[in-house]
């Protein structure tokens, strides 16, 4: 059987959510490979994907990128891949399956790439034409790109994007890096406290206070943007460990899986939290998680409740004492030897 090709989007949160789609897609057609495209920021997090064989990378921003797209499409010809979906809209992404000759090129015409996209899912005219901020979330639109526009059964939930660490190589990073697995610990992500999506610095050092005097050890997760925030932190609770400078984020995917609970704000490293399966508690601004947040069952979202004012964008609304009940509960159900 003939391999399928999935363009996925670059970003890290909008690429894990492209694994609900490629479930989709799996499930569809047993038994044949199902190789990705994705961003050199994103294509480490293939290889913990189930169903996913090979990852080819894509730079997000080639300008215009001609050259290297056509280099691609020439390597993806050798594959004879029988068909590609689409997961993102771009023009670009639409030109390297066709200069690829992929025989089936599925997806929404959003940019016009009729002839480049050759097999259009059932409701794409209504895709296309409508204008404004996104009605659906975007899981729901990959999986109706993987299903060719038919509509599932009403009771029937998103598939839950998935990723899965090796135990042995989970057990591998903890003996590197020293790491006690009978210590329970509260991972934090913060984005930058500059940013609206974040919540207030002081609230997160009272949150990992707490965790701390019960005997908790506080990691802090995340990348190039998390790290001012990790180092105010760390002023205030020099006991926390400051991760953000991992450069591989397949092992910030082993930190997080090997904490006991995650809390943290909009972000894609929230996305991969959620899809690693443990208990995440997540902060979000109002009327936001719906659209925006993981889809997986275990996550709790927080938003500033409904008599906020509707002017309050960001996160403060949320207080503390509802953070410190929804990990209190995320614990109790999932980590009842550390409640």
């Amino acid at each position: 059987m003939r391999p399928i090709l999935v363009f996925c989007l670059p970003a890290i949160g909008d690429f894990i959510r492209c694994h609900a789609a490629i479930q989709i897609i799996a499930e569809r057609f047993p038994g044949q490979s199902i190789d990705i495209v994705t961003s050199r920021v994103a294509a480490p997090l293939a290889r913990l994907m189930p169903h996913v064989r090979k990852v080819w990378v894509a730079e997000k921003h080639w300008k215009p990128g001609l050259k290297e797209r056509v280099r691609l499409a020439r390597e993806l010809r050798r594959e004879n891949y029988q068909a590609a979906y689409m997961l993102t809209s771009s023009t670009k992404a639409s030109l390297v399956p066709w200069l690829a000759r992929i025989p089936e090129r599925i997806g929404y015409p959003r940019e016009f790439q009729f002839g480049m996209v050759n097999r259009l899912p059932a409701g794409w005219l209504k895709s296309m034409v409508a204008f404004g901020p996104r009605k659906t979330r975007l899981a729901e639109q990959v999986c109706a790109i993987a299903r060719l526009g038919e509509r599932p059964a009403e009771d029937a939930p998103l598939p839950a994007p998935q990723l899965v660490v090796p135990p042995e190589e989970l057990a591998g990073w903890r003996q590197r890096n020293g790491i006690d697995a009978a210590r329970p610990v509260i991972a934090l992500y913060t984005s930058d406290f500059a940013n609206k999506r974040s919540w207030p610095m002081e609230r997160f050092v009272s949150i990992a206070r707490d965790h701390v005097a019960r005997g908790w050890s506080i990691w802090l997760v995340g990348g190039p943007r998390e790290r001012q925030a990790a180092a105010e932190i760390r002023a205030h609770l020099p006991e926390a460990i400051d991760f953000t400078s991992t450069p591989d984020i397949a092992e910030a995917m082993c930190q997080i899986a090997a904490s006991t609970v995650f809390l943290g704000v909009d972000g894609g490293i929230s996305h991969a939290a959620g899809a690693l399966g443990g208990p995440c508690v997540l902060i979000y601004g109002s009327n936001r998680a719906y659209l925006h947040g993981p889809v997986n069952a275990q996550v709790i979202f927080l938003e500033p409740p409904i008599s906020t004012p509707g002017w309050v964008e960001n996160t403060r609304a949320v207080s503390e004492d509802r953070v410190r009940e929804a990990l209190a509960a995320a614990i109790r159900k999932h980590a009842p030897q550390f409640a």
